[in-house]
């Protein structure tokens, strides 16, 4: 029953959308179906973050790139990788996964200064921590 009422109420929101005469898209609801999950890659690897349905999509919380403590992904690494190492701009990792990743039910980036565009701290271990909620779409389907 639960489920009927909710593809009632998005039904309603796609019906409402495109008589108003806007371009009509898909759109991240306040339906909230995992909240606050984290994730986090290591330097060198790929970092997923996945909802459970097509239906969901990601809504990236905070993002951080960089080294904030001494025990994160450290496995055989030299000491003179092990350093402090804050990011230049706290809201660019954040920025940098909405545009690629926001709004998507997957998605995957490098764990690398490659995909973020910028050297940040040249020889240092780094790594990735990405808090976000999965959330229902509306407009499922409709492009």
């Amino acid at each position: 029953m639960c489920h009927l009422v909710e593809w009632c109420i998005l039904c309603c929101f796609s019906c409402l959308a495109m008589a108003s005469g806007l371009p009509f898209e898909s759109a991240l609801t306040n339906w909230v179906r995992l909240a606050n999950a984290t994730a986090l890659g290591c330097e060198g690897n790929m970092l997923s973050l996945s909802c459970a349905g097509q239906e969901e999509g990601l809504k990236i919380n905070s993002a951080f790139w960089g080294r904030d403590d001494l025990k994160t992904c450290l496995p055989e690494k030299p000491s003179q990788q092990l350093k402090f190492c804050p990011p230049a701009d706290p809201q660019y990792a954040l920025g940098k996964l909405r545009s690629v990743c926001e709004k998507q039910p997957s998605c995957g980036v490098p764990v690398s200064d490659a995909f973020f565009e910028k050297s940040l701290c040249p020889g240092v271990s780094k790594f990735l921590k990405v808090v976000y909620d999965c959330r229902m779409m509306s407009g499922m389907g409709a492009r």
